[in-house]
This record gives structure tokens, sequence and C-alpha cells, in this order.
């Protein structure tokens, strides 16, 4: 990307914002305004043989009722899905992704699997680790500098992942949706991630997935084209952002994250006990109070994306 571009300034605004300014500048789409910048998107029925709890399963609400999706008008192909996970759902993801993924054959920024697989489960009791950890991926592996995807360089994506992506991407008419590489980025208060565009998948037609769990983010969306001025988008924990379309090869960015929510323990026990009173399938067994200050200091980002 050259040097001075309208993404770039944009994105330099946002990231020098204070938390509040930025949610103000920003299309919010809990808001009335923010609201009216998008166009409603009809999600599609669930086939016949995916029951109530396959759903429940990944976190997800079973009744699609919650479920709402709205299209961004001025970028076609830029999905917000809102209100799909449960908050003990969001849960479960940010211990998912801090006590079992660790545990799985991947890569991260700190090296192979062994380094994060010798705290295993423990990994958010190693202040250190959390605080240098940035991504882990699994399915095919990017090779950053060569920017390519090789056959070679792959490792199963966690079952979890793959029935969650599925099932998104059935919502919003891919019902052939294979996913075949992920990453899961991990976000303190001052991580930023810059302006790019995904176009190493061979398969640019596929969507690409993006869940938001824990602390506010702000999100740019261009065009294919850096010059372009971007959208600026709160995102909150449990949205889906889908990129299909034009937005699918479109300048993205995060310049912010916002920490002004406070999780609580109670809370999800509350949810937890209820959820057991009601018989339903049990997504966590235990909520792990250092699990919920993770998520009080800090935003995990799964993306999935189709690579064939």
């Amino acid at each position: 990307m050259a040097s001075d571009t309208a993404f770039k300034r944009i994105f330099k605004q946002f990231k020098s914002s204070s938390g509040t300014d930025a949610i103000q500048k920003a299309i919010d789409p809990s808001t009335e305004s923010g609201s009216a910048c998008f166009k409603p998107f009809q999600l599609i029925p669930l086939p016949d043989g995916l029951a109530a709890n396959h759903l429940a399963e990944v976190g997800l609400h079973a009744d699609l009722g919650f479920w709402k999706a709205a299209e961004l008008s001025s970028k076609p192909g830029l999905i917000l899905i809102r209100n799909a996970f449960t908050s003990l759902g969001q849960y479960f993801w940010v211990q998912t992704c801090m006590k079992s993924f660790p545990t799985l054959p991947h890569r991260s920024n700190l090296g192979g699997a062994s380094v994060l697989g010798k705290v295993g489960t423990e990994l958010a009791n190693n202040a250190e680790l959390c605080a240098r950890l940035r991504w882990i991926t699994f399915g095919y592996h990017h090779d950053w500098d060569s920017k390519v995807y090789s056959n070679q360089e792959r490792s199963l994506i966690p079952r979890e992942l793959v029935q969650l992506s599925r099932i998104i991407a059935g919502r919003v008419g891919y019902a052939d949706y294979e996913p075949e590489a992920t990453i899961i980025n991990y976000y303190n208060g001052k991580t930023t991630m810059s302006g790019h565009v995904d176009t190493s998948e061979r398969n640019l037609d596929a969507p690409l997935i993006s869940v938001s769990l824990g602390q506010t983010a702000i999100f740019l969306i261009g065009t294919s084209k850096p010059s372009d001025p971007p959208e600026a988008l709160v995102l909150r924990s449990g949205d889906i952002v889908v990129m299909s379309g034009p937005s699918r090869v479109a300048f993205h960015a995060l310049p912010r994250v916002i920490c002004n929510v406070r999780y609580s323990k109670r809370a999800f026990q509350e949810e937890q006990q209820q959820q057991q009173q009601d018989d339903t399938f049990e997504l966590v067994e235990e909520i792990d109070p250092l699990i919920v200050g993770y998520m009080n200091a800090h935003r995990i980002n799964l993306n999935i994306r189709q690579v064939d």
C-alpha cells in the first residue's frame, strides 16, 4: 500500500482517537443512525438435517429469531450478523481459544505447537505468554513472506470451527462452503491490524467469515483500492462479519480496540444455571475467572476462509 492513502489517513485517525470518540465517529449498528447505514439481508433457513443442538454445540442461538443480519449499503457484500451467539457461547469460544486450541497442532507467532503445548490448558494463567500471543493458525498455514498457501503446510481445523463456519456460511447462501484455513487473532487494548486485502486464497468467490469476541473494536472496510476512503464500523462481542462479493477483495483493517465491556463470572454462571434448568445442551462445565479476566482486557477474532 502507498505511504499516504485515504485508507491510511483514516486508519491513523481512529488509532489515535479515544475510545469514546472512535465509537462516535464510526457507524454503530446498535444506534438508529448507524442501523440506517444498512439494508436488510435475508438469512437462509437451516437445512432440515441440522438440529437445534448443532447450533447450541457451537454457542449459537438455536432460536433463529435472535439472529439479525444486514448488509452495509455503501459496501456491497459486507454482511453483519448480530445476536447469533448466546452470552455463554461467547465465553465458550474465548475459553476454547485459550484452553483447547493451544493443545492442538497449529502454528503461532510464538513458534510451533510445542511452545503453547507446554502450557496447554493453563495458557490463561501465563501472563507472559498471553501478552506475547498474537495469532494461531489451523488448516492451511499462510506463509507471511511469500503470501501463498502450501499443500505441505497444513494441519487439521478444529471440529468446532468447521461446524461453526458451515452454519454461518449456509445462512448467507454458501451451502458448499469448505473451511480450509483459520487465523485466530488475539488483541490486547493496544493491538491493531493494518490495512490489507486477502487475495492469497485461490478461491476468491467464497467469503471470509470473521467472529468478534470480548472487547469492542473499530473495523475499517474499504474497496479494492487503498485510495478510496473506508467506512468505520463498531464491532462488539458476538458480531459476525461476512466479506463476500466486492467486499471479499476489499482493503480492511482494525485500528482500535476499546476496552469498554465488563464481564462477570456471576453473569455467566446465571446463564449456565438457566441452561441447566431448561435441560438444554450444556456448553461449558465451569466458568473460569481467568477466562473472564482475559475477556475484560482483550479481543479475540476468529477468521475462517476457504482456500480452493
